[in-house]
């Protein structure tokens, strides 16, 4: 039998295991979010497109996106599959 006394915080989801509830939010479906999360996804997206500078523009992240779609070849439309109508 183990010695140590199980306390709240083993009762949380790891994800927020050390979590300060002033960053989160609760989403409307009623999902608990962190209230950074629109920065903290462009932030992600900028690193993918290759841009490490300390500071940057969201416009800047949104014209290397644009950028980068633009060298994508469209891809044509496949045919609607008639048999599971």
């Amino acid at each position: 039998m183990s010695s140590r006394v199980v306390t709240e915080r083993d009762f949380r989801r790891p994800e927020f295991y050390n979590a300060d509830p002033a960053d989160y939010e609760f989403r409307d479906d009623g999902a608990i979010v962190r209230k950074d999360r629109w920065e903290m996804a462009v932030r992600r997206i900028r690193y993918l497109v290759g841009d490490e500078r300390r500071e940057f523009e969201v416009a800047d992240v949104i014209a290397a996106v644009a950028a980068l779609v633009a060298t994508i070849e469209e891809q044509p439309e496949e045919p609607e599959d008639e048999s599971h109508g």
